[in-house]
């Protein structure tokens, strides 16, 4: 029971790369993280680090013993999970991590609100990011993701919520002030906005295909600024039906060649644990029903 606290100071620093970053992860000073490899080495008559003053690395035992100490840490941190997770009352913070972009969209509205309304002693954290937050590492209880990495290590569960798809989307001023786009070849003269690059898209109506590839547009680092300068008239982006549903079905935006199908995005909530605390299940399920059902009433998927 002794070499555990090592074991899992030695993980840490693995991890971080540096003693002072560890200690700061594990609220201790760099000297008692010191002592602790210091020991473990001497104990077990093994180097496990390269030490210098401008880096520090494994050693080909330090390597080999990691994969063993971070299951451990890993294991250490379900164990703790486990235990918040009996809790039964659907109470306390929820964090919840998710795109930019899901801020506009119906169903999380939605969810949001039945949420506050039927457990109001639960306070939602979010966390929007349109890069993937780390669930092992982070406080995160729920990640909203999309696509193929929702999944960003094999122990993470992924439920799926709803299948969107991409549409082209410009604001009417936009679309007004140039002649009708008729056929995919056309989009290749226009204005674009893009947060990931329009690469080798395809497109389908009946019979035809053509593949979408858009080598001059304005990248934006954050989903929701493409989503905005699209409404304001900048240019043309690719956007999720679920998360445009309002602006179509008010006129904001319009969908361009609307006959031409695009991919699905499948969305997923994503945990870190298949037992859940009340409170995360709770706020799945309202996540599934809001989502399942799909977009509010009166609203197209196009």
């Amino acid at each position: 029971m002794q070499e555990i606290k090592p074991l899992l100071v030695l993980a840490a620093v693995l991890q971080y790369g540096s003693m002072n970053e560890a200690a700061k992860v594990l609220n201790m000073t760099p000297s008692a993280v010191s002592q602790h490899i210091a020991k473990l080495e001497q104990r077990h008559k093994v180097k496990l680090l390269h030490r210098s003053t401008r880096r520090l690395t494994p050693t080909d035992a330090g390597r080999e013993l990691q994969q063993y100490c971070l299951r451990l840490q890993y294991a250490l941190g379900d164990t703790l999970q486990a235990l918040d997770n009996l809790k039964v009352e659907a109470a306390g913070e929820l964090n919840i991590a998710l795109p930019s972009g899901m801020a506009s969209a119906p169903a999380f509205q939605q969810a949001l609100k039945k949420l506050h309304q039927d457990y109001p002693e639960i306070q939602p954290v979010l966390h929007f990011s349109d890069s993937l937050a780390d669930l092992k590492q982070g406080n995160i209880d729920i990640a909203l993701r999309g696509g193929e990495h929702a999944l960003q290590a094999p122990d993470l569960i992924a439920r799926p919520l709803a299948e969107w798809r991409w549409l082209i989307c410009a604001a009417p001023d936009y679309l007004a002030a140039r002649e009708p786009i008729q056929r995919p070849e056309q989009l290749l003269a226009q204005h674009w906005l893009h947060y990931l690059p329009i690469k080798r898209i395809p497109m389908r109506f009946e019979r035809e295909s053509y593949v979408l590839e858009i080598a001059d547009s304005l990248h934006c680092n954050q989903i929701s600024a493409v989503y905005q300068l699209t409404l304001a008239g900048v240019g043309l982006s690719m956007q999720l039906n679920g998360e445009v549903a309002t602006p179509l079905a008010q006129g904001q935006l319009q969908v361009v060649l609307p006959q031409w199908q695009l991919p699905a995005l499948t969305i997923y909530a994503v945990t870190s644990y298949r037992v859940q605390s009340a409170k995360t299940e709770v706020a799945l399920k309202i996540l599934q029903h809001y989502f399942a059902d799909g977009l509010p009433r009166g609203e197209s998927a196009v």
